[in-house]
C-alpha cells in the first residue's frame, strides 16, 4: 500500500468510528486565532497564540485563551513543543472560570508526493480549573489527543487539508469512571494561504462530536486564522 493510500485509510477509519446512536445537543460557533512565532535559530522557536470563541449560534462569548509555546525541531520530519495555555471561559452567572493547561506535542510530517503530505500530532495534556476558587480546583485532568492530517499543496501559496482528531480521557479525579475512554472527535476541512514569507491566513470548517459525557455536544465551527513569523 502506498503512503498516500495509507494516510487516506487512517483518516477514513477514524471518521467512520464517529457513527454513534446517541442524543446530542447541536450548536454553531466561531473560533478566531492570531499566532506569532519568533525563530531563535534553525531548531528553536517561541510562539504566542490568542484565540477568541463564540457559541450558541454566535450569540455569546465562549472563551478567550493565550498559548505560550517553546518549539524544538528534532529532525527534518519531527518537532516537539511545550505549551502553556491560560483560558478564561465564560460561565453564566459568575463571569469567567480560569483554566491552566500544559501540553506536550510531538509532530511527525511525511511527504507523500509532490502535492500531498501527511502529518500526525500526539498531544499529552494536563489541566485544572478554578485552582483558587473551587474546592477541587487543584485536581488535574489528563488527556491524550491524537490528530491526523492530510494536506494538498494546490499551489506554492495555497494548501488545503482534512484532519481528524481524537481525544482520550486518561484520568479525571472528579469522575474516575470516565478514565481511559474516548470522549471526543474533531473533523476539519480547511485552506491556508501564504500572503508572503512572514504572513499567512486560513479558513476552516470543523465538526466536533462528544461521546460518553453528560449532555454531549455536536459543534459546527467556522474558523479564521492569521499567522506571523519573524
Amino acid at each position: 500500500m502506498s503512503k498516500f493510500k495509507l494516510a487516506c485509510s487512517v483518516l477514513l477509519l477514524f471518521s467512520l468510528t464517529r457513527m454513534y446512536a446517541q442524543k446530542v445537543y447541536p450548536d454553531f460557533g466561531m473560533w478566531n486565532t492570531v499566532s506569532v512565532e519568533k525563530k531563535i535559530n534553525k531548531k528553536v522557536s517561541l510562539s504566542i497564540d490568542e484565540e477568541f470563541r463564540l457559541k450558541e449560534n454566535l450569540s455569546k462569548i465562549n472563551l478567550f485563551y493565550t498559548n505560550f509555546g517553546f518549539n524544538y525541531k528534532l529532525s527534518k520530519k519531527l518537532k516537539a513543543s511545550l505549551i502553556y495555555r491560560n483560558t478564561q471561559k465564560a460561565v453564566d452567572g459568575r463571569g469567567y472560570d480560569i483554566k491552566h493547561r500544559l501540553m506536550l506535542d510531538v509532530v511527525y510530517k511525511e511527504k507523500l508526493s509532490k502535492k500531498f503530505q501527511f502529518q500526525f500530532r500526539q498531544r499529552f495534556q494536563f489541566e485544572n480549573n478554578n485552582i483558587y476558587s473551587s474546592r477541587d480546583g487543584k485536581y488535574i485532568e489528563s488527556f491524550l489527543r491524537s490528530k491526523f492530517e492530510l494536506g494538498y499543496n494546490y499551489t506554492k501559496k495555497i494548501k488545503a487539508y482534512i484532519s481528524e482528531e481524537l481525544r482520550f480521557q486518561l484520568h479525571d479525579p472528579r469522575n474516575p469512571e470516565s478514565d481511559y475512554g474516548l470522549h471526543r472527535f474533531r473533523t476539519a476541512l480547511g485552506v491556508d494561504y501564504n500572503l508572503n514569507s512572514a504572513n499567512s491566513v486560513g479558513i476552516y470548517y470543523l465538526v466536533q462530536n462528544e461521546i460518553r459525557v453528560y449532555k454531549p455536544n455536536e459543534l459546527f465551527i467556522f474558523g479564521l486564522q492569521y499567522g506571523f513569523q519573524f
